[in-house]
């Protein structure tokens, strides 16, 4: 993590955790996915659905800062909306998000992912509008045309039509934020036509009972 990213992780992470109390299945996949892209010297893409704008704050605050650290600096990549404003495009570019859309930044994506750098993505591209996951639009699929990684999916819910205008049954205790990291998922470079991100992510239950023979078996190298 860089600073920035640290600071505001120390700042939210115990409010957050007494605050939403999320339930939290699969951290030891976490490691796992962590100690084999060290192990193959391959980037780490971490893949989640978006019911929120908070995601990645409430995804990197139900993790140790050990898992944290042994990641490294983390690359957001986002959509051309959270720079369309001078101040957006300061915090954003601290926080270590980047504009997807550009084709410059594409380029350095695929780079990092070659040199073992990790990013964070969402397939859906934005945030659902009323918590149920969309449609894949592609973007894991071309970066694997370009790159071999280790794919860590995460699955998010409890968070129905944005976080501003859900959090209070949350807060009162009628529904639980739920985190689920579902096994590491190796990609190797080339053209992937049957891979879905969101397929991934729809596979891991909220128990944490998925085990790597259960996904299908393009997505597994």
């Amino acid at each position: 993590m860089n600073p920035y990213q640290l600071a505001l992780w120390k700042l939210v992470r115990f409010p957050y955790r007494c605050f939403l109390s999320p339930e939290v299945f699969g951290l030891e996949n976490v490691s796992r996915a962590v100690s084999r892209a060290a192990a193959d010297k391959r980037g780490l893409l971490l893949i989640a659905n978006h019911i929120s704008a908070w995601d990645p704050i409430f995804i990197c605050g139900v993790l140790h800062a050990s898992l944290l650290c042994e990641m490294g600096e983390v690359t957001f990549l986002g959509k051309r909306e959270l720079f369309d404003r001078p101040w957006k495009r300061w915090l954003m570019t601290r926080l270590g998000c980047v504009n997807i859309r550009e084709r410059a930044v594409l380029r350095r994506v695929v780079q990092g992912l070659r040199e073992g750098k990790t990013f964070f993505l969402f397939p859906e591209g934005c945030v659902s509008s009323d918590g149920h996951m969309g449609r894949d639009l592609g973007a894991v699929r071309f970066l694997a045309k370009h790159a071999s990684f280790v794919v860590l999916p995460i699955r998010v819910q409890g968070i129905y039509g944005g976080f501003r205008n859900d959090w209070k049954k949350i807060a009162v205790g009628r529904r639980r934020f739920q985190v689920a990291f579902g096994p590491p998922v190796v990609l190797e470079k080339g053209d992937h036509p049957r891979l879905d991100a969101m397929t991934m992510i729809r596979a891991i239950p909220l128990d944490g009972g998925l085990c790597l023979d259960d996904l299908p078996v393009w997505a597994v190298s």
